[in-house]
C-alpha cells in the first residue's frame, strides 16, 4: 500500500511539473513597395505589453536611401517612434519595442525616401 501511495504521489508531482503548451502570440504581417525607391516586408508579434518587429527594408536606388518608420500607439497617443534604413540593398531588422501597461494598440508603418513619405499600413492589435 505504501508503494502504491508513493507512486501516485510521484505521478502527481510529475504532472504538476510538466511544462504546458505555449500559446502562440498573434502576428500581423506587413509589406509595401514604392516603385523605383524601396520597400519593406515583415511581421509584428503582439505580446502582453510589447511588440516584436522583424523584417527587411530595401532600397532600390543607387542615390539616397530608404527608411521605414514605425510609430507605436496606445489608443490615439503616440508613445514611440523607431526607424530602420537601407542604402543600395536589403537591411534586416528585428527588435522588441517595450510597451506600456495595457500594451500598444496600433503600429503605423511609413516608408521615407528623399524627404517623401508613403504610408504603408496602420496595424491594430488583433
Amino acid at each position: 500500500m505504501k508503494r502504491l501511495t508513493a507512486c501516485a504521489t510521484l505521478t502527481a508531482v510529475a504532472l504538476l511539473a510538466a511544462p504546458t503548451a505555449a500559446v502562440a502570440e498573434p502576428t500581423s504581417p506587413f509589406s509595401g513597395t514604392w516603385t523605383n525607391r524601396g520597400g519593406v516586408v515583415g511581421d509584428l508579434t503582439w505580446y502582453n505589453r510589447s511588440v516584436g518587429v522583424s523584417g527587411d527594408v530595401l532600397d532600390y536606388e543607387t542615390a539616397g536611401s530608404t527608411t521605414v518608420q514605425f510609430e507605436f500607439y496606445q489608443a490615439s497617443k503616440l508613445l514611440s517612434v523607431q526607424t530602420r534604413t537601407a542604402s543600395d540593398g536589403v537591411k534586416p531588422f528585428g527588435w522588441t519595442e517595450p510597451g506600456p501597461a495595457g500594451g500598444f494598440t496600433r503600429v503605423d508603418i511609413t516608408l521615407i525616401h528623399s524627404g517623401d513619405e508613403l504610408f504603408i499600413a496602420g496595424i491594430r492589435r488583433p
